[in-house]
């Protein structure tokens, strides 16, 4: 009983489909200045959550929880990273065959 490579589902040597031309634009995309911006403020807060006095509130006299800057830190930290991962694993291309040319 010999059993063929291919399975039987035709030649090895059977030439493949050419893809079409793309090229990437990750350097330009929105989504990795969005990410960017975001992954920036983002840091800003967790470090101001441990390094700044957060103050007292004029109205009652009752200290402000750092916290809130810690968990909006955080926050937007993961966005951005969620936006990166987007921009990576579905990446804008485009053919430039398909483009019009500018005359």
């Amino acid at each position: 009983m010999t059993t063929s490579i291919s399975g039987g589902r035709g030649s090895a040597n059977a030439p493949k489909p050419k893809p079409e031309p793309k090229t990437a634009t990750a350097a330009f995309d929105i989504r990795n200045v969005i990410a960017a911006l975001l992954g920036f403020y983002g840091l800003v807060l967790i470090i101001c959550s441990f390094a700044l006095d957060p103050g007292v509130n004029a109205d009652t006299g009752a200290p402000k929880d750092a916290a809130d800057n810690l968990w909006v830190g955080i926050a937007l930290a993961v966005s951005a990273v969620l936006f990166f991962v987007w921009a990576r694993l579905r990446p804008i291309a485009f053919n430039p065959e398909t483009l019009e040319a500018a005359e």
